[in-house]
């Protein structure tokens, strides 16, 4: 699969977009929706300028879990704490249970990322075998911002984010100033 970035930079306000592109239904309706709106650019009824970044990548990173981490012991991704609990850690509040077995311990520590409010949006979280890849939601370049950062935690190492890239970009702009 790849990743295309669609930009729509219009002199409507917000409101008057969702009521004239309203995406809201999902699926066929809001798609024809959308065809509708394009075709009102081309028209000339909606000057716009559109950028489309064809062939966009997430920036990711990894989490490799070769043993134990001890109990207390932290990380952060994108600004937020993950801690490391012997048990009973709380998802939601970025903590994952350690385990003797690296799998379960990085599917909790993925659980844990996936977890966090805050998070939601901005990064998802993968666990295969020992290793966690976290990925920025948005592709391109802006990815490449987020930081995760081993603070002590043992038997864990964390790989920086990064090979975020916006792709080719593409310009068409109909009367907008």
């Amino acid at each position: 699969m790849s990743l295309q970035v669609l930009t729509i930079d219009t002199l409507q306000t917000a409101d008057s977009f969702k009521s004239d592109c309203d995406l809201a239904q999902l699926g066929y309706p809001a798609l024809n929706n959308l065809i509708n709106f394009l075709s009102g650019v081309s028209g000339g009824n909606y000057p716009s300028k559109l950028t489309i970044n064809v062939g966009a990548v997430k920036a990711s990173g990894a989490i490799t879990n070769t043993g134990i981490a001890v109990n207390n012991q932290t990380m952060t991704c994108a600004g937020q704490t993950i801690t490391a609990k012997t048990s009973g850690a709380v998802a939601a509040s970025g903590e994952f249970n350690i385990s003797a077995v690296v799998a379960t311990q990085a599917a909790s520590i993925a659980a844990a990322i996936n977890a966090v409010a805050v998070l939601q949006g901005v990064v998802s979280a993968v666990a295969v075998l020992g290793v966690v890849t976290v990925s920025a939601v948005v592709p391109g370049l802006i990815g490449n911002g987020l930081v995760m950062v081993d603070v002590d935690l043992a038997n864990v190492t964390v790989s920086d984010i990064t090979g975020g890239l916006n792709g080719t970009e593409y310009t068409i702009v109909n009367q907008i100033s």
